[in-house]
């Protein structure tokens, strides 16, 4: 009987201890999903894109992909060629060295490209989101119109 006495204030002073830091929690993340609904409906409006919003492989990164792994798969390739035992190295090495240079400037010239275009704070506007341009009707031929 004394047990039962000792647990209705134990259990009572537990549920606000519980209760108010999940309502607060509830509140909060309520607050930041509203927040964030206006950030991006903002975003929108200016015809911007959120950070997050963006893919990950975009054009910038996709060069710099593009002018590390040129030069790092020719590399390999030629590496692998030399332990062949009829094959000449110095072309090989020189073909490979003039191939992973073209890589790399290639990829530079557009990784700076389009870094420069972000840093500069112009919007690049990614591809899937432009609107397609009007084509005129009269441009193709249907078979169905011919009768």
């Amino acid at each position: 009987m004394n047990t039962n006495i000792a647990i209705i204030p134990i259990v009572g002073m537990a549920i606000p201890i519980i209760l108010v830091p999940v309502i607060l929690g509830l509140k909060h993340a309520r607050l930041e999903r509203e927040l964030e609904h206006a950030e991006r409906m903002r975003a929108l409006e200016l015809g911007r894109t959120l950070p997050k919003d963006e893919p990950f492989w975009g054009p910038a990164r996709m060069s710099l992909a593009f002018g590390v792994g040129v030069p790092l798969g020719v590399f390999f390739c030629a590496l692998m060629a030399t332990h062949e035992e009829n094959t000449s190295q110095i072309p090989l090495w020189i073909s490979s060295g003039v191939v992973g240079l073209g890589g790399v400037v290639s990829g530079a010239v557009l990784a700076y490209r389009h870094l420069g275009r972000s840093w500069a704070g112009e919007h690049i506007e990614d591809y899937r989101s432009r609107k397609p341009e009007m084509i005129d009707e009269d441009a193709f031929d249907v078979v169905g119109r011919r009768g």
